[in-house]
């Protein structure tokens, strides 16, 4: 029988995609973007302007949840995943396609889950042209 509808989308597409979305987003603001070489990082990647260089973390989610859990690596058999501490990462991208918030590490109010209500002052609409004149960091 042919299966019709959409079918589950693998986890690591969807944290690629919400990583590239902020990529795009710090491109567009004028940062400079390095990744590091390690998968395994605390961060995501870094942006650099004018000589200041921040860790950027980004947890994107592909459902209707107003939500992102913040962990670091999953739940298996053999492994916990772990929750992030300060110094980890300096901002977090949260991703739900159109919207990002960039939210910095010191303004979480949980260090295990970030909920998008709580910060409407830190979401950007990639479909609203005047995010692209704003700069958070």
């Amino acid at each position: 029988m042919e299966e019709t509808g959409l079918r589950p989308i693998d986890r690591h597409y969807v944290g690629q995609a919400g990583e590239h979305l902020a990529c795009y987003l710090f491109h567009m603001w004028q940062y400079n973007i390095l990744q590091p070489l390690n998968p395994k990082s605390v961060y995501d990647f870094v942006v650099e302007r004018d000589g200041i260089f921040k860790k950027v973390q980004v947890k994107t989610t592909a459902t209707t949840k107003n939500y992102v859990v913040l962990k670091r690596g999953q739940d298996t058999k053999y492994t916990s995943a772990k929750n992030y501490e300060e110094g980890d990462f300096d901002y977090v991208c949260a991703c739900s396609f159109p919207d990002v918030y960039v939210v910095p590490f010191n303004k979480l109010k949980s260090a295990t889950s970030l909920s998008f209500s709580h910060f409407p002052e830190y979401k950007y609409d990639l479909n609203d042209r005047e995010t692209y004149n704003l700069r958070p960091i």
